[in-house]
This record gives C-alpha cells, sequence and structure tokens, in this order.
C-alpha cells in the first residue's frame, strides 16, 4: 500500500502548516473523532501555494515527522478534552511510519474542528466593527495641508463651518404650515372659526410681511433692479434664512385669513346674484376685496375682522358686477358717477325740483357735458338674436332681427344690384354718345371708374386750356342728358 503525498496548509495566524497524509483508503474510521469532522476534512483541505519540495517528497516524509511532532502535540493540548486521546506511540521500528500517517490525520482533523468553531463562535457584528475601525483609522489620519491657496481655502472653509454651527436655525411656525395643510385637504373653504387672539398674531405676521415688501420697493428703486433675498437681508442687517420664515410666514397668514372667510363673501355675493353676472365671477370680485380689506385690517383698534373687511367685500363685488354686467364694459368711475347722478335725481325729485341736467350738474358740482356723456353710456345693448316675445308653446319664436329693419344701406342686397345696374347703364350710354376725347373728359372729371380730376388736371393732360377742356365737358354732358331722356333713363342720370 504505497502512501499518497500532498501538502496541506491552513491558516493559523501568520504560520502556515505543512504537512503530508496518505490517501483516504489509508484512515481507518476510528481514527476520526466524529463522522461529522471526518467529512469536512477534505472540504476545509486547502493546496499550500507555497511548499518545499523536500517536504513534498516521499523520501523525506520520515524526516519531517520529528519537526511536526511538537505542533500536533500543541494541537492536541489546546483541542477540546472531548475528543479520544491519540493511540500511544509505539517504539517498534516498523510502526514509526504508521502512526507519523495517523497522527498527522488527526491532527489536521484537530485544526480543521478549532478552526470551524472559531469561524462558528465569530459573531458578524465583529466584522463590521473591525471594518469601521479600519475605516476610522484611515478618517483619523492626519493630513498636512500645505501653504498657499489651498491653506487659505481650508481656513476659509473653516470660517464657514463654524458660523453656520453658530447660527440659529430659523424655520417657519408649524401651526401655519399645519392649518395650511388641513385646508389644502378639505377644499378651499375653512370651516374653522378663529379667535380674535389668533387674528391679532396673524394680522401682525401680514403687516410685518407688507413692511418687508415696502422695504424691498425702496431697495429697488436704489440699485435700480430687483434685489436679491442676500441683498435685502444685508440693507435690513438681518440673516436670509429669517428674512425668507418672515416672508413665508406672512404668505401663509394672509391665506389662512382669507381662507376663514371665504364663507363671508359667498354669502355676500350671493345677494347680487341674477344681476347679469356669474355668481363665481362676484366671488372672485369679493376675494379681490377680502385680500385688499386684511392688509388694511389693524388689530390695535380693537374691531372684529369681519366688521371690517364687510365693506371691503362688497365693493370688490359691485366693481365686479359693474366690470362683467354689460357687453361693453365701463370705466368704475363712469359707474360711480351713474350711481352719484341717480342719487341726485332722487334728491331734486324729494325737494320738487325738476331733475334737469343743469339742476344735477349744479347740484353734483360738475359740468353738464359730464352728466351727458354719463347718461349715453347708460343704453343698454340688447343682442338680435332674443326672442321678440316670450313664447308659448316653448318653441322658439321669431328674433328681434325679424322686426327691427336694419338702416345700413350697405347690408341691403337689393341696394348693391341697383348699384351696379346703374354703372353698366350709364357706361353703355357714354360709349353709344360721345366720342373717344369726350368721354375721357367726362370720366376723369366725374371719377367713373377712376379718381376724380379737375379742369386744370385735365387740361394738362390733353395739352388743352382750362376754359377749353371745360367747355368741351359742358357739351358732352348735355348730349348725355338729350341721350338718357330718348331711353328713359333721365332719372337715374340726374341721381348718378
Amino acid at each position: 500500500m504505497t502512501a499518497t503525498p500532498a501538502v496541506i496548509g491552513l491558516s493559523a495566524g501568520n504560520r502556515l502548516l505543512a504537512t503530508s497524509f496518505g490517501s483516504a483508503e489509508l484512515a481507518s474510521p476510528d481514527a476520526y473523532p466524529s463522522r461529522q469532522f471526518a467529512a469536512a476534512a477534505p472540504k476545509l483541505t486547502v493546496v499550500a501555494h507555497r511548499a518545499s519540495a523536500s517536504a513534498s517528497s516521499p523520501a523525506n516524509i520520515g524526516g519531517a515527522g520529528h519537526a511536526r511532532a511538537h505542533a500536533i502535540r500543541a494541537l492536541r493540548n489546546h483541542s477540546a478534552p472531548a475528543l479520544a486521546p491519540p493511540p500511544p506511540a509505539d517504539p517498534a521500528p516498523e510502526l514509526d511510519s504508521k502512526f507519523e500517517f495517523e497522527s498527522s490525520l488527526e491532527a489536521i482533523v484537530l485544526l480543521q474542528r478549532s478552526m470551524l468553531e472559531k469561524q462558528w463562535e465569530l459573531p458578524f457584528e465583529d466584522d463590521i466593527s473591525s471594518t469601521e475601525d479600519e475605516d476610522e483609522d484611515e478618517r483619523s489620519t492626519v493630513v498636512v495641508a500645505r501653504s498657499g491657496v489651498s491653506a487659505r481655502q481650508r481656513r476659509m472653509s473653516g470660517r464657514r463651518r463654524g458660523a453656520v454651527v453658530g447660527r440659529k436655525s430659523v424655520t417657519v411656525s408649524p401651526e401655519l404650515m399645519q392649518s395650511r395643510n388641513r385646508i389644502y385637504l378639505r377644499g378651499t373653504v375653512s370651516k374653522d372659526l378663529l379667535t380674535h387672539k389668533q387674528v391679532v398674531q396673524l394680522s401682525r405676521k401680514i403687516k410685518d410681511g407688507i413692511w418687508l415688501q415696502h422695504q424691498r420697493s425702496k431697495l429697488k428703486e436704489k440699485l435700480g433692479n430687483e434685489p436679491s433675498y442676500k441683498q435685502l437681508a444685508q440693507s435690513l442687517r438681518i440673516p436670509a434664512p429669517e428674512l425668507r420664515a418672515r416672508m413665508r410666514e406672512s404668505f401663509l397668514a394672509r391665506e389662512m385669513l382669507a381662507m376663514s372667510n371665504t364663507r363671508l363673501v359667498i354669502s355676500i355675493a350671493q345677494k347680487y346674484d341674477n344681476l347679469g353676472v356669474e355668481l363665481p365671477d362676484l366671488i372672485q370680485g369679493g376675494l379681490i376685496g377680502l385680500l385688499r380689506g386684511i392688509e388694511k385690517f389693524d388689530a390695535s383698534r380693537g374691531f372684529r375682522i369681519s366688521t371690517y373687511v364687510y365693506w371691503w367685500i362688497r365693493q370688490g363685488v359691485s366693481r365686479a358686477l359693474a366690470d362683467n354686467s354689460r357687453s361693453f364694459r365701463l370705466p368704475t368711475y363712469l359707474h360711480e358717477r351713474l350711481v352719484a347722478i341717480r342719487g341726485a335725481k332722487y334728491a331734486l325729485e324729494d325737494q320738487g325740483i325738476a331733475p334737469t341736467v343743469e339742476n344735477i350738474a349744479e347740484s353734483l358740482n360738475i359740468s353738464e357735458k359730464k352728466v351727458h356723456n354719463a347718461t349715453e353710456a347708460v343704453h343698454k345693448v340688447i343682442s338680435l338674436d332674443q326672442q321678440a316675445f316670450p313664447s308659448l308653446n316653448g318653441l322658439p319664436g321669431d328674433t328681434l332681427h325679424s322686426y327691427i329693419e336694419d338702416q345700413n344701406v350697405a347690408n341691403d342686397p337689393w341696394h348693391g344690384f341697383e348699384e351696379r345696374y346703374l354703372k353698366e347703364e350709364v357706361n353703355s350710354l357714354i360709349n353709344s354718345t360721345l366720342n373717344e376725347r369726350e368721354r375721357d373728359i367726362i370720366r376723369l372729371y366725374h371719377g367713373i371708374g377712376k379718381q376724380c380730376h379737375t379742369w386744370e388736371d385735365i387740361s394738362r393732360q390733353f395739352g388743352l386750356s382750362r376754359e377749353r377742356v371745360r367747355q368741351v365737358g359742358l357739351v358732352a354732358m348735355e348730349k348725355l342728358k338729350h341721350a338718357a331722356r330718348r331711353e328713359h333713363l333721365d332719372a337715374l342720370l340726374e341721381e348718378y
């Protein structure tokens, strides 16, 4: 039975254990402590990358046994006591080779078991901690920056980091953000009624935002362009994040007050419904007045905001009604003047005075021309497609277009036909009655098919005097009159 030499290397620290053993056929089942480790031995066997030729040759197996004896004893003492002790050494020279092979196999199995136990007992956190320790060592490595540009950049970045760390963070009030999200989740109308204390706080934030906008406008006039947040913050000597937060809070406070008073706008707009303007347009005008009233509201006077913004909402609805109630929009000042004229008219009638234009102008202290212009602008525009009379059976009836005559002659088709027929008859009469020179003079003077010319212009074209051209024209007209009477066209000729 021949032994198959091999070199086995197992990583144990920084040392490499090398040995040779026989084939698997030489190993008896009793030589292994357990079948589990006997089966695991070939799986964990690693061929050594570095082995000497003397250790791998069969001739040097006996000489290497004494060198490996100390390692085998150390492994045997270090292994678990539960394992079976190795067989006693036989001093007989014929058994030295067999003992050496069995001891080598047993040492390999014990070493493999110890390595497996160490791997099984090693927790996963140890691997992570070791990796983190290596990373920390790499990060803790001190890199000395050179002088020059890199040193200046390092100093400047360190100052900026210190300023950012030492600066107090400025954020928007979470109550405003939370209420804004609630409003948008439910819709545009807020059902939550604000207390007077909340209204006062929101009004102060709005006033602060208006003041910031005023300062921004002043800075814009000074710089000549739109200033940035950084420039505005520097001019006000406040941090830029604080400026952004204050402007954001002002915007949210205005929005919150507007949402909480939207129901008031709807209730006022409903009073002006069915007056020629759609309800959404009236509500839009009321919201514009509401925003204007919120900006003008002064909480220090002690009034409720609903009492103050009521008149602003009413003004916005009235302007929306005035702008959209007519087909042709009238300016707002003209509507206000009409209201004043109507009030003056009623006041004069109550006093028993005739409401003439002179009296109305005198009572309002305006000119009579302004009163005339205002009263002429109130003419109502009616569509011709509107039904002339209400339908009794529900079917569409005749429109106003069927009863109202169009006074524009250009829209009459018979007028166009008569005009074309008249031109054809006149041209035929001129061609059949006059000679070539008379025809040209008549056409140039009366502008038939061309532009009208004077006798002076015609005389230059023909090389004649002005008086001679006029005489030829008068003779030609007398010829046309006699010919028209014969053709019974004298009336058309005179009209033409």
